[in-house]
């Protein structure tokens, strides 16, 4: 539970969201997302490939990595590589200080891995109906990472798939 804690935060935030603006708490949704933010752009993960989120952590560099490596972590005695989103998608950040940048933490599939990102906003929550099977465009640093579109309250909300950059070779060879 400790590594779900922030999680479970945003999801209690929304919760009591819903109850202020008189939306029924029990609704069923088909789907969950933690939402952030990285250069500007608006995306939302899948909660299940998510499994936490955090301040930025004091981290060890490393040598012979591409710029975008920034190191390693220890996170509860586990090593956590941190790796800065906006520099390999060549995003620019819009926050000029790490310190207030967040890391959502991806331990999906034998895939362990800090992404570093502009910010956490929190959890979304869609329902079936609300899903496009529409890509955004071709020419986005996000594209190969997106996998269709949720449309709410006539605002896209771009799904980003972590397991998709698991699989991209480019980030997974991390040496010079």
């Amino acid at each position: 539970m400790a590594s779900r804690g922030f999680i479970e935060l945003l999801r209690l935030a929304d919760l009591a969201r819903a109850r202020k603006s008189g939306r029924r708490g029990g609704q069923e949704y088909d789907w969950q997302g933690v939402v952030f933010e990285i250069g500007g752009q608006r995306l939302v993960a899948p909660m299940g490939q998510i499994s936490e989120v955090l301040a930025m952590p004091e981290y060890t560099s490393l040598p012979l990595v591409k710029p975008w490596m920034l190191g390693m972590a220890n996170i509860r005695g586990r090593l956590l590589p941190i790796t800065d989103l906006s520099q390999f998608l060549q995003v620019p950040s819009r926050l000029t200080q790490m310190s207030q940048r967040k890391v959502i933490v991806i331990d999906h599939d034998n895939f362990f891995s800090g992404l570093v990102v502009d910010q956490v906003i929190g959890i979304e929550q869609f329902t079936r109906d609300q899903y496009r099977a529409e890509a955004i465009e071709p020419g986005s640093p996000f594209a190969p990472y997106n996998h269709g579109k949720f449309l709410k309250n006539e605002q896209d909300w771009y799904v980003f798939m972590p397991s998709l950059l698991a699989q991209d070779s480019q980030y997974a060879n991390a040496a010079i």
